[in-house]
């Protein structure tokens, strides 16, 4: 009986001990790591995306020139005729378009009168008219002229002209004229006070050799 005791007693031991070393030999788990929740505002991810800078084009600026403007405007010439062909004071206008840097046309009319008074016993009168179309080239470029308001240029009119006299004595007399188609050519010059007022002269064909007045750019 004694020996059972023992014998009960010495197992007991050797268990406890050979639990003890399974303990300690068992490593405690590693705790996990939070995880951070996420917040999301209804199940959608809100992205902020920093805008690129606007960049607003700059208007560029028109060049500035040095020559006489003819492309795109508008040139009337109003004046009188010096050196006239005929007698009285004949007075004209023309007006032209700028087609391109060097070349414009257009149109013209020139016109005369003069009263003879007393002739051959009646009253006579004389009546002058040129009219028709007109081309000018302009020289600026040709004469390398720096200066936008002085526009020297020459070309060519084709017109009619018709020619009226008048007699109403009791003579008979021939009208000394004759009415015909025309071909003739013109020089000139004009400066501008401003940017659209100024003088011109020019010489030609027409109802008088030279004619002198105000000219107008727009």
């Amino acid at each position: 009986m004694k020996k059972l005791f023992l014998m009960f007693i010495t197992v007991t031991v050797i268990g406890s001990v050979q639990a003890q070393t399974k303990r300690k030999s068992v490593k405690p788990a590693t705790p996990a790591t939070p995880v951070k929740a996420v917040s999301k505002t209804d199940n959608t991810t809100k992205t902020t995306q920093t805008a690129a800078p606007v960049t607003v084009a700059q208007p560029k600026a028109t060049p500035k020139t040095n020559s006489f403007q003819v492309k795109g405007a508008n040139l009337l010439n109003a004046g009188i005729g010096v050196g006239t062909y005929y007698v009285g004071l004949p007075f004209g206008v023309s007006f032209e378009h700028g087609f391109s840097k060097d070349i414009s046309g257009g149109v013209f009319v020139d016109y005369s009168s003069h009263n003879y008074g007393d002739f051959y016993g009646g009253s006579s009168k004389l009546n002058i008219v040129y009219a028709g179309v007109r081309a000018s080239y302009h020289l600026g470029e040709v004469f390398k002229i720096k200066n936008n308001k002085f526009d020297p240029y020459a070309g060519a009119s084709l017109g009619y002209h018709h020619i009226s006299w008048t007699y109403d004595g009791s003579n008979s007399v021939a009208t000394p004229y004759d009415n015909s188609i025309f071909f003739g050519v013109h020089a000139g010059a004009r400066y501008l006070f401003s940017d659209h007022v100024g003088a011109f002269a020019e010489v030609g064909y027409g109802v008088a050799a030279l004619k002198l007045g105000a000219t107008f750019k727009f």
